[in-house]
């Protein structure tokens, strides 16, 4: 407390001596008092100038350019695959080999088997009843049947070929179709060379010499006489040995051609030859086919499958 007021004591002290005893000093020695602030300046009246709002607009920013982006690949449609090479066309007096159709096309799809593959051998995937007038029993998969007929989309199997005892299995439980395949793979195979060897012999019959057949109307001399063709184009003789069952496999109505008669020799035997063209039934199908009856001394000898020379059934 005391130390606070002899600080304010101090104070009183000096600011007197400031007022009243400096001046004098100062005078005598002068040193002048340092001089009043000036007063302060009258206070202007406020001015207010409307000054226009300047509304600064943020410059917009650029926008960002897009990132270039990589040029698609122009789509290049696949090729379609080329077309199999046409096989080369023959020349003029090659063999032309004949066509086929396909298996699936002569079947419909396997729903019309050929009638004469029946009676087959088959094997069996799938167990079958069997039965008959007498009773049942059961053909294990794995074994052996026979195929007797077709039921739509099954077979009609049986354990021999006579079918006393029967069943139904599907085709597909059956091997039938790679044994049709294989049948008709084979004769597809036999029939090209059948008709290239008749292509061929047609060939040199028609480059041999002149006089090696006899001209229409002539004889061989003797009783070997010279079959005489009827009005309608057909051989009596060649009738007759059809009608007397000495050939089974051509019939009168499947006969598409008559040919004429030529003279023709085989080992050392002399006979006349008469080409008849006919239509013939093979397991898949009808196909003309020729036949040569071979006749001497006014009686057929033989039929045989020009070519091939094979007898006709």
């Amino acid at each position: 407390m005391k130390p606070l007021l002899a600080l304010l004591c101090a104070v009183a002290i000096g600011w007197v001596a400031y007022q009243y005893v400096y001046p004098p000093f100062g005078a005598y020695f002068g040193i002048d008092k340092p001089p009043a602030p000036p007063p302060a300046p009258e206070k202007l009246p406020e001015v207010v100038i409307d000054m226009p709002k300047v509304v600064l607009k943020a410059e917009p920013k650029p926008e960002p350019k897009p990132e270039p982006k990589p040029e698609p690949k122009p789509m290049v449609a696949e090729a379609p695959p080329p077309p199999p090479p046409e096989p080369p066309k023959p020349k003029e007096g090659e063999f032309v080999p004949p066509t086929f159709r396909p298996l699936d096309e002569i079947t419909q799809n396997w729903t019309v088997l050929p009638k004469t593959v029946f009676p087959r051998a088959i094997k069996i995937s799938k167990d079958v009843e069997v039965k008959s007038a007498i009773g049942a029993t059961q053909l294990k998969a794995g074994g052996n049947a026979f195929a007797i007929t077709q039921d739509g989309t099954d077979l009609v199997v049986s354990p021999s070929p006579d079918g006393k005892f029967k069943g139904k299995l599907a085709i597909a439980d059956t091997d039938i179709k790679d044994i049709i395949s294989t049948v008709y793979e084979t004769y597809k195979v036999n029939e090209t060379e059948r008709q290239r060897r008749i292509f061929e012999m047609k060939k040199q019959q028609a480059l041999a010499p002149k006089g090696t057949a006899v001209a229409k109307g002539g004889s061989a001399g003797g009783a070997d006489e010279k079959p005489v063709k009827d009005k309608d184009g057909t051989y009596p003789i060649l009738l007759a040995s059809m009608k007397s069952g000495e050939v089974t496999e051509i019939k009168l109505e499947n006969i598409k051609k008559w040919g004429d008669v030529t003279r023709e020799k085989d080992k050392d035997v002399d006979f006349w030859s008469v080409i008849v063209t006919f239509e013939a039934e093979t397991p898949f199908g009808k196909f003309e086919q020729d036949a040569q009856a071979q006749v001497k001394n006014g009686k057929v000898l033989k039929w045989i499958y020009t070519g091939s020379g094979e007898v006709v059934p």
